[in-house]
C-alpha cells in the first residue's frame, strides 16, 4: 500500500499545501486571463456590429432592388400598352 503511516499522510497534506502556496505566489493574479477575455469580447461586439451593419445595408439594397424591379415591370407593361398592334 502507497500510504500506511499518519505520518506520510501528514506529510502529503504539508507536500500538497506548500505547492498550492508556490502556486499562488507566482500566479500572474489572472491578468493576463482578463486581458484575453476582454479582448476577445471586444472583438466579438465589433464583430456583431460589423454584421449587423452589413445585414442592415443588404435589406436596404433588397428592398430598393425589388421597388426597382417593380417599376421597370411598371414601365414595361406601360409601354407594351402603348405599342401599337
Amino acid at each position: 500500500m502507497l500510504f500506511t503511516d499518519v505520518t506520510q499522510y501528514a506529510v502529503l497534506g504539508l507536500v500538497l499545501l506548500l505547492g498550492l502556496v508556490l502556486g499562488l505566489l507566482i500566479a500572474p493574479k489572472g491578468a493576463k486571463w482578463r486581458r484575453l477575455y476582454e479582448s476577445e469580447r471586444d472583438a466579438h461586439a465589433t464583430y456583431r456590429t460589423e454584421t449587423d451593419a452589413k445585414w442592415r445595408e443588404r435589406e436596404a439594397l433588397t428592398t430598393n432592388r425589388d421597388a426597382y424591379v417593380r417599376d421597370l415591370e411598371n414601365e414595361n407593361a406601360r409601354l407594351k400598352a402603348e405599342r401599337p398592334a
